[in-house]
């Protein structure tokens, strides 16, 4: 088994992946290496053109590293017990946090 990168794309910005493919590219296979990712407790991003922030990237993981992400509102955010990620935004946006346990709480009740 290999590593996993996943990233999110913004919708606003997305024409800028067409002005510039090859840059785009050259980023995402960058963020597949780590290189947007190492900047402490945070996930990590990159713009491209005029968007500052086109993508959101989360470190890449080993296949068998396991964690949940959830899309709420503007954001997708890592949920898992051993992240600094989840950790930090616990502890920066509790009421936010608290929202999110209790999106993931309906969605598997509906999934079961």
């Amino acid at each position: 088994m290999g590593f996993l990168t996943t990233i999110t794309i913004y919708n606003d910005g997305c024409d800028q992946i067409k002005k510039h493919p090859k840059e785009f590219a050259e980023k995402v296979y960058l963020a597949c290496l780590g290189e947007f990712t190492d900047r402490g407790p945070v996930k990590g991003s990159f713009g491209l053109g005029y968007d500052a922030n086109l993508v959101t990237v989360q470190k890449p993981r080993h296949a068998d590293d396991h964690t949940i992400y959830v899309h709420q509102g503007n954001t997708v955010v890592e949920m898992n017990a051993w992240s600094k990620d989840c950790e930090s935004l616990a502890k920066r946006h509790p009421d936010f946090f608290d929202s999110l346990l209790k999106q993931m709480e309906r969605q598997v009740k509906v999934v079961k």
